[in-house]
């Protein structure tokens, strides 16, 4: 498989859309469940970073249509090419860039301290996510009605999950012993549904992928799939830590706990940023055999 400078910036560009949009819908749904426990000087540095992501979320789903349209001229030039850009839009990525900016349009709402707004920020917080959907291998599946459905569940798993590490880490740094021990709590017991049903769903959609097993495994797509997988399994592995061993510690009171918790979490965003960083590999730059 050969790789030019162009694929590699299309998928960076992909990897930050990811992240920055599942961060921003996640720390939505993260007010749902754990805004009680934040602090108002967090609640302000939670709203700070989600009017960021949202921001970084619109330019990386811009330049990504910019640099496939550079792709496909291979010239600079290329990139403002409105013939190119059309093609682009046409086959897809409009429709999916589309939803992706009016959903985190409605997320912008998540910035008001007004309670009225909070419908319009869970609307944006399960479109902007589920809009990867619209576009791509599953969406291009001869019967994609179930497979679609499936990734829009397991990408809104995703942004849950992910996109809850931030405010975690926000009150991990910035907490007592006690406040982080609750935070711990009430994200580990929804989380542990939340994952199961993110697994159960990314396993559903990967046997819909799969077709013969060897030629799946011996091509590219499914080797960088095989590295994806392993990811995931060491994501699961702290998240498992984080809540069968320190959260236990965090409720005794135990301050160790509290530093080893912080980096945990650090340690899940990086684990994350690969796997967004992988899945945007494969989706750019191969196929399902």
């Amino acid at each position: 498989m050969e790789i030019s400078g162009w694929d590699v910036a299309a998928v960076l560009a992909k990897a930050v859309t990811y992240a920055a949009t599942l961060g921003a819908a996640g720390a939505v749904f993260f007010t749902l469940y754990g805004g009680t426990l934040l602090r108002d000087p967090q609640r302000g540095l939670l709203r700070r970073l989600i009017g960021i992501l949202v921001g970084v979320a619109v330019a990386a789903s811009v330049l990504r249509i910019l640099l496939l349209a550079g792709s496909m001229s291979g010239e600079m030039s290329g990139m403002f090419d409105s013939a190119f850009a059309g093609m682009i839009l046409r086959a897809g990525e409009g429709r999916a860039s589309g939803v992706r900016l009016v959903g985190l349009a409605l997320i912008l709402f998540a910035l008001s301290k007004n309670p009225g707004f909070r419908g319009p920020a869970i609307a944006g917080a399960i479109a902007a996510p589920t809009s990867f959907a619209w576009v791509g291998h599953v969406h291009g599946m001869a019967s994609n009605t179930a497979p679609s459905l499936l990734m829009c569940l397991h990408l809104l798993c995703a942004a849950f999950w992910l996109g809850a590490l931030p405010p975690l880490l926000i009150i991990a740094r910035g907490a007592h012993e006690p406040q982080i021990a609750a935070a711990a709590a009430r994200f580990g017991k929804l989380a542990l549904r939340v994952v199961a049903v993110l697994v159960a769903a990314g396993a559903s959609l990967l046997l819909m992928l799969i077709g013969s097993a060897a030629p799946f495994w011996a091509s590219d797509y499914g080797r960088m799939m095989a590295i994806k997988l392993l990811a995931v399994a060491a994501l699961l592995s702290l998240a498992a830590w984080n809540k069968l061993v320190l959260t236990p510690r965090l409720l005794r009171g135990d301050a160790r706990a509290a530093v080893q918790f912080r980096r945990s979490v650090l340690a899940e965003i990086g684990v994350g940023a690969l796997i967004l960083l992988i899945t945007a590999g494969f989706t750019t730059l191969t196929g399902p055999p």
